[in-house]
């Protein structure tokens, strides 16, 4: 992809650029996944399997539970998909790949030290954190961000490398 002029400031330097490669879900849309699917079977399932008969409420509150748990774990993974990683000198920003626009960036002096978790073919998840887990807490300055790392990115220890680079003051 060629990025967007947009989505650079003014004498920013673009180091890399990349997208997830794989459908990667977090461990937080693994909680949400498995919390969806209990409240399913204990709102719907095991009522239908007892032969008890579903009100309207009953139905409405076992079928809206359930979307109500998983249509954001739908969303995040359909927004992962449409974005595009760049890492410039200064910042990590992550870009809508169809219109071009930011979404969320965050200032490389603000995050803490990158954390790799590299898989065996190269790919990994990037975390800004001392732990390899990924960070606990959310940061409104750099939102999603932080929230889950940069997601299956293509040869990771490279990128983790490049990213503690830039943020040494190198770049």
């Amino acid at each position: 992809m060629d990025v967007p002029t947009n989505v650079l400031l003014p004498g920013e330097r673009l180091l890399w650029s990349g997208r997830p490669q794989r459908l990667v879900l977090a461990r937080f849309d693994w909680y949400q996944f498995a919390f969806g699917l209990l409240w399913g079977i204990t709102s719907l399932v095991i009522p239908v399997a007892r032969h008890e008969p579903l009100s309207f409420f009953s139905w409405a509150f076992g079928v809206g539970g359930v979307a109500f748990v998983w249509v954001p774990v739908a969303a995040r993974v359909r927004g992962r998909r449409a974005v595009e990683y760049v890492v410039t000198d200064r910042r990590i920003v992550l870009a809508d790949r169809f219109s071009g626009r930011t979404r969320a960036s965050a200032y490389l002096g603000t995050l803490p030290p990158p954390v790799a978790r590299i898989r065996r073919d190269g790919s990994g998840t990037i975390f800004f954190s001392a732990s390899s887990r990924g960070p606990l807490t959310f940061l409104p300055s750099s939102g999603p961000l932080l929230l889950t790392g940069l997601v299956a990115v293509p040869e990771a220890g490279r990128v983790r490398d490049l990213i503690a680079w830039a943020q040494a003051g190198q770049a």
